[in-house]
């Protein structure tokens, strides 16, 4: 009598299809001459790209969804300060920068930006894994800063 045994570890048998892009930052914001700095990471989706915002030492985490069908969503309430990001554009806006910025920038397509009521979004591809952010008023640079995939 023979008995035949096969061992396999599951992540061999169901690879995953989903083309995830992850990233991890730096940033910094200012306004009205106070200076908060952040870690940023970023998981892009096809379809959607959650970020992940955490302030070091205090540790809260905020996360921000961007998607095509509901546009932003925030899971957790943000300080009154920094919603002043999120005002001038509507969450469509977002969603089409965000997904324009981390799948369609390259060397020859390097700058995305969007404009609106005097307030700017730019993204701009610095490398093939890094990637700069910045919003910006008239009045000055609020929110700025550089992601490198993981």
């Amino acid at each position: 009598m023979c008995c035949v045994v096969f061992l396999t570890a599951c992540s061999s048998l169901s690879q995953s299809n989903i083309s995830e892009k992850r990233y991890i930052g730096k940033f910094i914001y200012t306004e009205n001459n106070q200076v908060s700095r952040f870690i940023v990471r970023v998981d892009v989706f096809p379809k959607e790209t959650i970020i992940q915002v955490s302030r070091p030492i205090l540790g809260n985490l905020i996360k921000i969804k961007f998607n095509q069908r509901d546009g932003m969503v925030i899971d957790k309430e943000i300080d009154g300060i920094y919603l002043s990001l999120f005002n001038s554009f509507n969450e469509k806006e977002y969603y089409y920068f965000f997904n324009s910025c981390f799948h369609y920038l390259n060397a020859n397509k390097n700058v995305y930006k969007i404009n609106k009521n005097n307030f700017e979004l730019k993204c701009h591809y610095q490398g093939l894994n890094t990637l700069s952010l910045d919003f910006l008023t008239e009045e000055g640079l609020l929110l700025s800063g550089a992601l490198e995939r993981e």
